[in-house]
């Protein structure tokens, strides 16, 4: 018995990855704000935005776990299980990272250092414009499967692809000044707070490396 095309499409977890996605940028949203009451020394505003974060990734969880348990065991797409597994996970730890980043601010009160008032919160931003980026190309994932995955719709994909590794590179070059601000400042902090930081920075940088990874992994979508 043929089975429609369109009833195959049905199945797929690929157009509800755009809302998965959504939930994450959220979640990524509220680190810039974290970081503003940070600056401001305000832990109380920290505390009570990095509790929003959380909550926003935990809809982002539900959104995740909602897909994966809905997903066939065999996808009648160009793409492989697996692959759209790894996209999932990817996606996902963006959401995680923005959580870590919070929760690791509620630990302990974190004074921010003159030196890193101005480039802390570019870095964050530059972070979340990745995220943003990112986003961007999930938002192609309809026109993409439309397209089998080629002609024009791939190759807007690529070019955002080429913008998410540019803002990403961006982002590094920022936490590796940040980082050199902060061993400058060794006899000035303590060591747990020269620890924390580098934590921090860390944290905040990796939501933009998934985002990167995202990107990886939509190019082993157009190779294939």
């Amino acid at each position: 018995m043929r089975i429609p095309l369109a009833h195959l499409l049905v199945s797929s977890p690929l157009p509800r990855i755009s809302t998965l996605m959504d939930r994450v940028v959220e979640c990524a949203e509220g680190v810039p704000t974290l970081i503003g009451h940070l600056v401001e020394g305000d832990q109380a505003a920290v505390v009570r935005v990095a509790k929003d974060i959380s909550m926003l990734e935990g809809k982002a969880d539900d959104a995740k776990n909602e897909i994966r348990e809905n997903m066939p065991i065999r996808l009648f797409l160009p793409v492989d299980r697996r692959d759209v597994l790894k996209l999932l996970s990817q996606i996902d730890s963006i959401a995680d990272s923005a959580e870590d980043v919070a929760v690791l601010l509620t630990f302990r009160e974190m004074r921010v250092p003159e030196e890193m008032t101005t480039l802390l919160p570019m870095f964050v931003d530059r972070v979340v414009d990745s995220v943003k980026t990112a986003q961007e190309l999930v938002a192609t994932l309809d026109t993409l499967l439309r397209a089998a995955f080629g002609g024009k719709a791939a190759d807007q994909a690529r070019v955002i692809i080429g913008e998410l590794e540019r803002k990403e590179h961006e982002a590094d070059k920022i936490q590796d000044q940040l980082a050199k601000v902060v061993f400058q400042l060794e006899d000035k902090l303590s060591p747990v707070a020269v620890f924390m930081w580098m934590k921090i920075l860390d944290e905040i940088g990796d939501m933009a490396n998934h985002a990167e990874n995202v990107g990886d992994q939509f190019r082993l979508f157009l190779a294939d």
